[in-house]
């Protein structure tokens, strides 16, 4: 065998092979599998990127990222979460994606155990398959949301992180206060660390996001610019933590990325509040419809952000997932960001147009 085991332990992403789909069909599908903002990103920022190649902007930066980007996220972090944060502990990573490879490569060894709320984004279940790392899944069904019951009893001496994803893919589960301060007191007496990935924290339709890393020195913060600006080709992200984990990615990301790609960071420079706030607030609107035309039909939780909306299917329907395809809607079975089945992933992030003919498909299943 040529390849490595490590690199047999990765699956290929179901996700993609959607998204494939989709992409060699254009046209032909209503898409309700992508991941990304279907809005245009903001003239501002782009006009910004313009500008950054023009200037020549083009070549390598520092490995840990540009000081005055991890300055303005600094004062981004104290403004919006109530974070005093040093920008030397900050580094910035290609996409957020990025900062996952490189954070679990360096606090995790092979045996380590660690807690992942299921259903989970699916990058963290492979990395870690990838590294060795034992996962232990929490179960959140059916409301999504963290049972510390449930928490401490995974919990043994090899743990040692919890993963925490909110606001949630593929759920749209916003972990509110009361639910995070839960979860860190169990993190504080086992002594463990919380990686917090906040990529989505933009779409919090009801208010009730809440960072650990406001209560929690041992939390990694992870988020970027992806989704909140619909750059999400720019590969820009950011991690926020403890010193020594900074700057073990930082000794790692020299030799894997070797920085985050420089236009995209001089771009985002006096731009990370160029948030497009109406499209996010018609995000709300359509999170509204598809739950009101949905609710009578499917068993669903309202999506408290992101964009996405995690649904049971009916039991009284065989081959649900691949009816859908025959009547041109594309979604993405449960099962790939799961242990369990019989679910199915929608995104709403796609004009109003396509959200009403996919929403009426689903209705006429």
């Amino acid at each position: 065998m040529i390849l490595s085991k490590k690199i047999q332990k990765i699956e290929s992403s179901g996700i993609r092979k959607v998204f494939d789909l989709a992409t060699k069909n254009k046209g032909k599908f209503v898409n309700f599998s992508i991941g990304q903002p279907h809005f245009e990103t903001p003239k501002k920022l782009k006009i910004s990127a313009q500008k950054a190649i023009s200037e020549n902007h083009n070549s390598y930066t520092p490995t840990k990222g540009i000081l005055k980007l991890r300055q303005e996220i600094s004062e981004n972090l104290k403004k919006t979460r109530k974070i005093k944060v040093d920008p030397e502990n900050i580094i910035i990573t290609a996409g957020t994606s990025g900062a996952i490879f490189l954070l679990f490569s360096s606090i995790f060894d092979t045996g380590d155990e660690v807690i992942l709320p299921d259903p989970y984004f699916v990058m963290y279940q492979q990395v870690l398959n990838f590294l060795g790392v034992k996962i232990k899944y929490l179960d959140t069904y059916s409301d999504f949301h963290i049972n510390p019951e449930k928490l401490e009893k995974l919990i043994s001496p090899k743990t040692k992180a919890i993963i925490l994803n909110s606001p949630n893919n593929p759920t749209g589960a916003v972990y509110a206060k009361k639910e995070i301060e839960k979860v860190v007191r169990i993190a504080k007496k086992n002594d463990l660390l919380i990686v917090s990935d906040e990529i989505y924290d933009a779409f919090d339709y009801d208010k009730q996001f809440f960072s650990p890393a406001s209560i929690y020195a041992k939390t990694i913060l992870l988020s970027g610019f992806s989704k909140s600006h619909s750059i999400t080709g720019w590969r820009i992200g950011y991690a926020y933590g403890p010193s020594e984990i900074i700057e073990a990615m930082n000794k790692l990301q020299q030799y894997t990325f070797v920085c985050a790609p420089s236009f995209s960071q001089y771009a985002m420079l006096g731009n990370i509040d160029s948030i497009p706030k109406k499209e996010i607030a018609n995000y709300k609107k359509k999170r509204n419809f598809v739950y009101e035309n949905l609710k009578d039909l499917y068993e669903l939780n309202i999506p408290e952000g992101a964009f996405y909306a995690f649904i049971k299917i009916p039991k009284d329907q065989k081959n649900f997932i691949e009816k859908l395809l025959k009547n041109n809607l594309l979604v993405v079975p449960g099962e790939v960001f799961s242990q369990k089945k019989g679910y199915f992933r929608i995104s709403f992030a796609v004009p109003d147009s396509e959200l009403k003919k996919g929403i009426e498909i689903l209705k006429n299943r």
